[in-house]
């Protein structure tokens, strides 16, 4: 990595005043395309000087409050990285924190020396001093996992809530105090944040619910006690606890949720308004009878399906009640696909058919009579996480050959709609397809939905479409068409016969995306949002580049193939540590798999060619599941038969990883308790 000795201009210390000018120019610029793309450039100078003459310039920038100091700041990250990768001890702050020592660790922390910003803030006693500073230091170490250290740290800040910095550290400190099994100093932790911060009120499931600022708390709010701020804080604690790597405490979390709301209920019923109680008496919907659907079921597109799901379970006879949806007219998903639900509920709508302060009322209800987004108590009383139970409900739902209501309700709503097929039909013959031409829909996972940064959060659900060629091509020599969905930013096909690039298309839709999904062959998809559409829908799915924490709703009709996982000295995480701890929840996040020297590999071309076969071809498919040897060794190895619901692994998949994927010692009958498998995976 070449530091020194470049011949261009700015790479020398001794060119440090001309360095500083040139910020100074880049940063007065208006925040504009051309600006953004200069502060870049000057970002790449820094890569070629020093370390601590790069921070040098950093912290001077800051000091002064330059314009674009958190782009080039920003733009250093990726190096900051590299050079930690090679040397993790390495320094970047020097004798000048002494001068500007606050100021020097929030740069450390932006920049991503996150080690070294704890150690000056440990040295300088900056967390007392800094609540903000306090705020950055706990969150990283709490990013880190490393929640003890996190929580020593903020108990020694006196935290009075007087400033919004104060109540969000108040709110880290009651998250940890949670997970150290310290209700009473969660609670009053917690207390202190809502004071300060009516925000932390707001009753809570799941972060998807995308909540605004300035919430103005109602009376149910302030009734629902200790068990309704237990509730919140356990659900959001629970989220992130697994997004770090700790599933296992989040489900956990997730239970304690499900107590408190059990205890609410216990006592007397809650006071509602006026206009509540005539809602609820004009829906004929007794208080104790109702069953809030809040808003987190519908604001992605995946957690539409799971939806579908929830309406199964009611199906199954697992819980009884009315149910009612409350949602806010932007966060919805997918509103072609949610009319779909319009029989299975009643449906109320923030801002259109209830005021505001209505809705509001109702969402707070759910700490009372909310369906649980995290968890499910299933028939036997155990207490699991949605997913698996959900998974279990797909199970015997086929087992009962039960038909697919959504898809039922698709051809109800939209089959039978005149404008609706003559939209479909045009833009079939603007393709070029015939009215007996079938087709496979196609979507790959990539960072522009979501804006990612590779390398961070959820990109290594991510895969190439250059990998996929292989699969699209055998599809269209066998006559059929490929329609590519997704986002119009994503990568974009290359010409190919009878492949269409539907998301770069004028047709492209919400109603057009289902539309395209109900009347194909099949889906080609991943572990995303979906996949869960094609599900519902009963459409036969190829899966791959899947990975994941939880528990899949697939039916009988998927054929899929798992990321390989494998860790520095080439060994691959087998089956049974991809879905016990500590791995199955360290595959949540990137970084956490970096951290732990894990790196998930995407599926090669022929891997994805199999899956696809195995779906579309019913001879391959028998052939495969009958020639699989191993298909009965690998369902014994995980935790649960119902794991990947009714799926199952492609059989290429296990032939060719099956000697490093699965655990030969435990191919025996009673190899299939979790006990003796997990044990065999620390």
């Amino acid at each position: 990595m070449r530091r020194f000795g470049s011949s261009r201009p700015f790479a020398s210390p001794d060119n440090l005043p001309a360095v500083i000018a040139r910020v100074r120019e880049l940063t007065l610029l208006q925040p504009q395309r051309s600006a953004r793309m200069l502060i870049a450039k000057a970002a790449r100078l820094l890569n070629l000087l020093p370390p601590r003459l790069a921070f040098l310039i950093l912290l001077f920038c800051e000091v002064g409050r330059l314009r674009g100091r958190r782009l080039l700041e920003s733009g250093y990250q990726g190096h900051v990285a590299g050079l930690l990768a090679h040397d993790p001890d390495r320094s970047f702050s020097g004798s000048v924190t002494r001068y500007f020592p606050v100021e020097a660790a929030e740069l450390l922390l932006r920049i991503g020396a996150d080690r070294e910003a704890h150690d000056v803030v440990a040295e300088y006693g900056l967390a007392a001093r800094s609540p903000m500073l306090a705020n950055m230091v706990v969150r990283s170490l709490f990013e880190q996992g490393e929640l003890e250290k996190a929580r020593r740290l903020v108990s020694n800040v006196t935290l009075r809530g007087c400033t919004e910095a104060e109540c969000h550290l108040a709110f880290l400190k009651a998250m940890l105090d949670l997970i150290a099994g310290d209700e009473a100093g969660a609670l009053e932790s917690m207390s202190v944040a809502c004071r300060g911060l009516p925000d932390y009120m707001r009753p809570h499931q799941n972060m998807a619910s995308r909540p605004a600022g300035n919430y103005h708390p109602n009376p149910l709010d302030f009734t629902c006690g200790a068990a309704g701020r237990l509730f919140d804080l356990c659900n959001f604690t629970g989220q992130r606890v697994t997004h770090i790597g700790y599933g296992d405490l989040g489900v956990g979390l997730f239970a304690r949720a499900l107590a408190a709301q059990s205890e609410l209920r216990a006592k007397a019923p809650p006071t509602v308004s006026a206009d509540v109680d005539l809602l609820l008496q004009r829906l004929g919907i007794p208080l104790e009878q109702l069953r809030v659907i809040p808003e987190e079921w519908t604001t992605q597109i995946g957690h539409l399906g799971m939806l579908d799901i929830l309406f199964r379970m009611r199906e199954l006879g697992w819980w009884t009640g009315k149910p009612l949806i409350v949602l806010r007219p932007d966060f919805v998903a997918n509103r072609a696909f949610f009319r779909l639900f319009e029989e299975l509920a009643d449906i109320v709508v923030i801002g259109e058919t209830v005021t505001h302060a209505l809705g509001e009322e109702l969402l707070s209800l759910q700490r009372w009579y909310g369906m649980n987004f995290n968890v499910f108590r299933l028939p036997s009383g155990d207490v699991v996480p949605f997913q698996e139970a959900g998974a279990l409900a797909m199970v015997e739902w086929e087992q009962e050959g039960r038909r697919h209501p959504m898809r039922d309700a698709y051809d109800r709503i939209y089959a039978t709609d005149p404008k609706v097929q003559d939209d479909y039909r045009r833009m079939r013959e603007a393709w070029g397809m015939k009215p007996d031409d079938w087709y496979v829909c196609l979507h790959i996972r990539d960072s522009s939905h979501y804006s990612e940064v590779d390398g961070t959060g959820q990109t290594h659900r991510n895969a190439p479409l250059e990998t996929y060629l292989e699969a699209i091509s055998n599809i269209t020599r066998r006559g059929g068409w490929v329609i590519k969905l997704g986002g119009p930013n994503a990568p974009r096909l290359p010409p190919l016969d009878r492949a269409i690039d539907y998301a770069q298309s004028a047709f492209r839709s919400e109603l057009m995306d289902i539309c395209l999904i109900r009347n194909a062959r099949a889906f080609i998809g991943t572990t995303s949002g979906l996949t869960n559409v094609a599900i519902s829908l009963g459409i036969p799915s190829a899966l791959v580049n899947c990975i994941t924490t939880d528990p899949q709703l697939w039916n009988g009709d998927v054929r899929f193939a798992l990321k390989p996982v494998r860790l520095a000295d080439g060994t691959m995480l087998t089956q049974a540590q991809l879905t016990f701890s500590p791995w199955r929840w360290r595959v949540f996040d990137a970084c956490v798999l970096s951290r732990n020297g894990a790196q998930p590999l995407n599926n090669t071309s022929d891997e994805i060619l199999a899956v696809v076969e195995e779906v579309i071809d019913p001879a391959s498919r028998a052939a495969g599941d009958v020639a699989s040897q191993r298909l009965s060794q690998w369902k014994q190895q995980l935790p649960r038969p119902h794991y990947y619901g009714a799926s199952r692994i492609s059989a290429y998949y296990l032939e060719k990883y099956g000697s490093d994927f699965l655990l030969p010692q435990l191919a025996g009958r009673s190899a299939g308790r979790p006990g003796a498998i997990a044990a065999a995976t620390r």
